[in-house]
């Protein structure tokens, strides 16, 4: 789990800042699948980002849930289907931006321009490091709108090196319905506790988007 933390914390940012090195702002609204591959742990996805909103479904622990991210409002609100239930809580903003400043790319090279899932693309390699020691070196395939299609790389900390891998697919580029990022009509506010149950991972994804 601590090495999902650390993936999130990197991925999952709107944008990594460092004092003279950047990657691509991402300039574009967009809907995709996902899937993220790290040590044993996968993680599978569907996400739709619009300008100000984000919006992820997937199933943990056999349970269909989608969790909605307001940056504009600073919330996210967790949604389950099956009982007809949501819960939402607010972000912490201050958290968020400490998290991204943390993140410190001390090498990005543009290595060449290719096409995957009919995206032209750029290749850069990249190293991150963390306040903690951690570093990331990384392949990453960014398409001309900033939206990072796949991610090949190692993670190294204290407790040894681990490859990770990461790719968007089915991605199709245009202006979101903003019903997409609403809680359905009639649906109630669930118990605290259902968000404690099985949302270990989601909340990870939330508190480093």
């Amino acid at each position: 789990m601590k090495y999902l933390k650390i993936f999130f914390v990197i991925f999952f940012s709107l944008s990594v800042n460092a004092q003279t090195l950047k990657l691509p702002e991402v300039s574009a609204e967009y809907v995709c699948n996902t899937k993220f591959i790290i040590g044993v742990n996968a993680l599978e996805t569907r996400t739709f980002q619009s300008k100000n909103k984000k919006r992820i479904d997937t199933v943990i622990k056999n349970i269909p849930q989608s969790v909605i991210i307001d940056y504009e409002k600073q919330i996210a609100t967790w949604v389950w289907p099956i009982t007809s239930s949501y819960l939402s809580v607010p972000l912490k903003k201050e958290d968020q931006e400490n998290l991204k400043k943390a993140a410190n790319i001390t090498k990005l090279n543009k290595i060449k321009s290719d096409y995957i899932h009919g995206f032209a693309v750029d290749l850069y390699e990249l190293k991150i490091s963390l306040p903690d020691g951690t570093t990331e070196e990384s392949t990453r395939w960014i398409t001309k709108h900033g939206i990072t299609l796949k991610e090949v790389g190692f993670i190294e900390g204290k407790e040894g090196k681990i490859k990770f891998y990461s790719e968007f697919s089915n991605v199709k580029v245009f202006e979101q319905d903003y019903r997409l990022y609403e809680v359905p009509e009639g649906f109630k506010i669930a118990p605290i506790e259902q968000l404690d149950d099985v949302n270990e991972l989601l909340k990870t994804m939330v508190k480093r988007s």
